[in-house]
């Protein structure tokens, strides 16, 4: 995501793509691997197309490698070092035990690595980082913690089995917790668009608010997305209102 500070860099956005469909595709295919594994409805479909979904996933991750020869060189730095986290993040997971309470763990440092990745570049390529930007950052980490707790919680009440991090806070809690974040979002966001002088930022607050208005509305109305998983779509959609601030 841009800071309209920073030239947006093509290549860059396609390679986060990639890695991020690399990534998200690789953790369920291990996960399958496990005897033990609930099978949800995203696990059953990853089982059934299983020899094509490990292509798509080596062939999104090695295309990604491919084309990093495209991005600047001041993100080469960066770019290897969220490899080796990655890496160290998916062969951790791949050693937890189904109905470990470090599963508790995946939806945190899977927000950290996704923000770090659409975040990090644009501080890498850009010349000062702002207060603003160091602040966003923040707020965009938390609306991914939001999203995939979300995402957990009605997993969570549609698989009894799920052991995740839903699970091991409790719906009372997560509840809570999800309404606090959506409350932080809300007093940051207009905090900033008070306090700074850029109209860029000013709107990208906005958009902000509006990701966790949406996740807010989820949390009111479960009963009209848990059906058939519809949460994930709507969840994944709603990180697409960014683009509206370009």
């Amino acid at each position: 995501m841009p800071d309209n500070r920073t030239p947006i860099n093509a290549w860059v956005t396609v390679i986060l793509g990639l890695v991020v469909l690399g990534i998200y595709t690789l953790d369920h295919l291990l996960d399958n691997l496990k005897a033990e594994q609930p099978r949800t409805q995203r696990h059953s479909f990853i089982k059934q197309y299983e020899p094509i979904i490990w292509r798509l996933t080596l062939g999104s991750l090695l295309l990604a490698g491919c084309l990093s020869w495209l991005i600047p060189e001041p993100l080469w730095e960066f770019g290897l070092g969220m490899v080796a986290f990655v890496g160290l993040y998916l062969w951790g997971i791949s050693r937890m035990k189904v109905k470990s309470h470090q599963q508790a763990l995946k939806e945190p440092v899977t927000s950290l690595i996704y923000a770090a990745g659409v975040w990090g570049s644009t501080w890498y390529l850009g010349m000062e980082v702002s207060w603003e930007s160091v602040w966003l950052g923040v707020i965009f980490y938390l609306i991914t913690v939001q999203s995939l707790l979300l995402f957990s919680h009605f997993e969570a009440i549609k698989y009894r089995e799920v052991f995740n991090l839903a699970r091991w806070l409790q719906r009372k809690n997560t509840l809570r917790v999800l309404k606090i974040i959506s409350l932080v979002i809300l007093v940051v966001c207009l905090t900033i668009c008070y306090l700074t002088e850029y109209h860029y930022v000013q709107r990208l607050s906005i958009i902000l608010i509006a990701m966790t208005a949406a996740h807010y509305w989820m949390i009111l109305n479960p009963e009209k997305v848990v059906t058939d998983e519809r949460f994930r779509l709507a969840g994944e959609l709603v990180f697409f209102l960014p683009g509206l601030v370009l």
